[in-house]
């Protein structure tokens, strides 16, 4: 059988993804290969299909008991003849297992990496015919990356060892260019073909929710999971008492859920995936040890109660949903606790020798984080600033991240109380919804009151005063008297005011008739339905506007676009980024993008000079030094002439922005002045 009748005999799949091909052919022409692929690309294929038209053995070498126990289960389902060598057999079933390999038996057998430098593996190894040895997972292999196994360092030797060396092949789902330089060095990879289908998961929403931590967190993930009830979905946590705190929680609120950590008995663990993989239970909760190979394709969300230590294991993490290419949901909830949890982190890995010597590692570690903090606190695309951090530039088309589109806060209903959170709970115990809407109307009436006459607000009214309101809604001197704790005096001082707020709120919700029945006798239901996520609109201001942001004689370009942002009047509009002005300045010439070692850096040119951009070196606390860009009143001038040029051009191309006689007046000098017009405008602010 060809390539494509195997594809369809085992696995029943016409035709192949992208880079699938490639990655293929290059094996079965025994060449090595690197194939780094997102998440449900479908890496497992690439060398399952090519081993099976192999002559020998292909070893597969994997970091975790549960997915070589998945892979081989399936393999079995598809016809294929596979079996695992890991410490969840007894030393007997190893013996057969690699007796019967031995014979021929099995045409993929999956081994962890421990295991393959003892001397009963090595003495099968050496005897048997191995056409291909292939490493799963291979950023395991790298100190730069996350999940570093050092027993992964060891496979080279095992190679080293072989009589006649096979074809290596290696995938990843995620690894920046320095990790993939380490697995090809450390797996001694020769010319390997290597395919970079992109990081891309466009199905994937992404979300950065700021919370305080604690109760507040608690609440809102409990709100969640009962909005998606019926779906399946993982919490990441950052520690174990985490995990077990937010488990707990959940069964109290009687969603049946799972954990999953280090601290727990391995029967158990495999007990709780087991329920988690055939939905007999919908959420697990779990540390970053229930990441690589969890092969559940309907996990509709991934939660993070913490912050990660970094985008490689957030990505990976978040990329556990959406596996069969549905749309699904990646939230992560951010407060400034996590910064310090994380800290404490690295700095216990240190303590307990868990962490490198290399102080260049360590401080990698940090700079990791910081990246990581970066994520949860830009305004920029979310998914364009992970996709940048793995080396991908593609330019942004997301309409699916938090930062692109305008997502309502979603009413939640408060499970978790705080002492002022009950009381005001116990207020709202007789109104309804639309009575809720119309006693803070009130409150808020009584309050302005409170303020004019210099008494406190309870001297106006009780609260039981403004309930009873709500129950009889008096739209008059008369009706107000039958409302309890208004006297005559009350009436004639505060009672106009207040119907003035009932009878603009009962016009508002269709008239006396229509409200007065739902405002009284009913329990509070706060929950209300998601709302629609509609896309941000690009960054506009009005040009003129730009004329009163203040200069300072230095400033970073960060504390320049915060100042025109303040003067923005539209909050469904993206903000201006320090990231649009420095590509812009690079396109005008007055920056340069020039390589450093192995990245690139911004450099001022001799035009940035001439206009007022300084450039200072600087000392990170970790890492590489950098070159910092500081602007003269001079240059943030430029900057400003160089925006309304911009907002022009955006006020000329789409005529129902906002704009007034001057910039009309504008926009005719600016055409009639044969202005070339800049096109990478056009283009480019679609992604500011």
């Amino acid at each position: 059988m060809n390539l494509l009748e195997t594809l369809k005999h085992y696995f029943g799949y016409d035709s192949l993804r992208p880079g699938q091909q490639e990655l293929m052919d290059g094996i079965l022409q025994g060449k090595d290969v690197l194939g780094i692929m997102p998440t449900g690309a479908g890496k497992s294929l690439c060398y399952q299909v090519p081993a099976l038209m192999l002559e020998g053995i292909t070893l597969v070498i994997s970091p975790l008991i549960s997915l070589m126990s998945d892979q081989v289960k399936a393999l079995n389902q598809a016809g294929v003849h596979a079996a695992y060598i890991n410490s969840s057999l007894t030393e007997n079933q190893i013996r057969a297992a690699l007796a019967y390999a031995a014979q021929g038996k099995y045409k993929i057998i999956y081994v962890a990496p421990e295991r393959l430098n003892t001397a009963r593996f090595l003495d099968f190894a050496y005897y048997a015919d191995i056409s291909m040895v292939t490493v799963d997972e291979a950023h395991c292999i790298s100190q730069w990356g996350q999940d570093f196994r050092p027993s992964y360092l060891e496979i080279a030797d095992f190679l080293a060892k072989l009589p006649d060396r096979p074809v290596v092949s290696a995938f990843t789902a995620t690894a920046t260019e320095r990790v993939k330089q380490d697995i090809t060095a450390s797996l001694h990879l020769q010319n390997p073909v290597t395919v970079v289908t992109g990081f891309d998961r466009p199905n994937l929403f992404f979300r950065v929710v700021n919370r305080k931590g604690g109760k507040e967190t608690d609440n809102s993930i409990i709100n969640y999971v009962k909005r998606h009830e019926d779906d399946s979905g993982i919490i990441y946590c950052a520690t174990k008492k985490n995990v077990d705190s937010v488990y707990a929680l959940l069964l109290q609120y009687g969603i049946a859920a799972g954990r999953y950590h280090a601290g727990l008995s391995l029967e158990e663990r495999k007990k709780n995936q087991d329920d988690f993989t055939y939905d007999r239970i919908r959420v697990m909760v779990a540390t970053n040890a229930f990441g690589m190979g969890i092969d559940k394709s309907n996990v509709r969300y991934v939660l993070h109660y913490n912050m990660p230590q970094s985008l490689e294991y957030y990505y990976q993490e978040a990329g556990r949903a959406g596996r069969d290419g549905e749309e699904s949901e990646c939230v992560l909830f951010f407060s400034k606790q996590d910064i310090m949890i994380n800290k404490r982190l690295l700095q216990y890995k240190v303590t307990s020798g868990q962490a490198s010597d290399d102080p260049v590692v360590r401080a990698n570690e940090h700079r990791k984080l910081n990246e990581m903090i970066r994520y949860c606190e830009t305004d920029e695309c979310l998914r364009q600033f992970i996709l940048s951090y793995f080396g991908d530039n593609s330019p942004c088309t997301c309409e699916k991240c938090s930062n692109c589109v305008v997502v309502e806060d979603e009413a939640e209903k408060t499970y978790i109380r705080s002492g002022r959170e009950k009381k005001k709970a116990l207020q709202f115990a007789d109104l309804t919804p639309e009575g809720q809407q119309l006693f803070e109307q009130l409150r808020k009436c009584r309050a302005d009151l409170a303020v004019e006459k210099g008494v406190p607000p309870y001297i106006i009214c009780s609260d039981k005063t403004l309930k009873d309101m709500c129950a009889k809604c008096p739209v008059d001197s008369g009706a107000m008297e039958t409302v309890y704790g208004m006297g005559a005096k009350k009436i004639e001082s505060y009672g106009a005011r207040f119907t003035q707020v009932i009878t603009a709120f009962l016009n508002e919700h269709g008239g006396e008739t229509a409200i007065t029945e739902a405002l009284s006798g009913m329990t509070v239901d706060t929950t209300t339905a998601v709302p629609a996520r509609k896309k941000k609109l690009p960054f506009y201001i009005v040009p003129e506007k730009l004329d009163e942001v203040e200069l300072t004689d230095t400033c970073m370009l960060s504390e320049l676009t915060n100042r025109i942002n303040a003067l923005c009047e539209e909050p469904d509009r993206k903000k201006l980024t320090a990231a649009f002005v420095n590509q812009l300045l690079v396109e005008k010439g007055y920056l340069e993008e020039v390589l450093q070692g192995e990245e690139k850096v911004k450099r001022v040119t001799e035009k940035g000079k001439a206009v007022g951009i300084l450039e200072e070196e600087r000392r990170a606390k970790y890492g590489k030094n950098y070159y910092a860009m500081i602007h003269t009143r001079e240059s943030q001038r430029m900057i400003l002439k160089k925006l309304q040029d911009y907002c022009i051009l955006m006020a000329w191309e789409h005529g129902n922005l906002k704009t007034d006689t001057n910039t009309y007046y504008n926009i005719t000098l600016f055409l009639s002045a044969n202005i070339e017009r800049n096109y990478w405008f056009r283009d480019r602010y679609q992604m500011i």
